[in-house]
């Protein structure tokens, strides 16, 4: 239930970035196309980074799924 709601943020966050590049974009007196830039540097980056720093520091909970799904579909083989 947690990491629904931490990848909802992070969904929420780059959309909500976008959005803002966007209008930014509109409203600006020069250039009008979107800035990629700034939404991989203030939408992208800071929503993916936090999960980066969790599996570089919890690398056990990422061996324990992939172990967990490798029993599932051996036992989704034998049935």
């Amino acid at each position: 239930m947690r990491s629904k709601i931490f990848l909802t943020v992070s969904l929420f966050w780059i959309v909500l970035v976008g959005y803002l590049v966007w209008v930014n974009g509109i409203v600006s007196k020069g250039d009008k196309s979107f800035r990629w830039d700034e939404w991989i540097w203030f939408g992208f980056i800071p929503a993916i980074v936090p999960y980066l720093f969790y599996f570089i520091w919890k690398p056990e909970i990422i061996k324990k799924y992939l172990n967990n799904n490798k029993k599932n579909e051996n036992s989704d083989l034998h049935k």
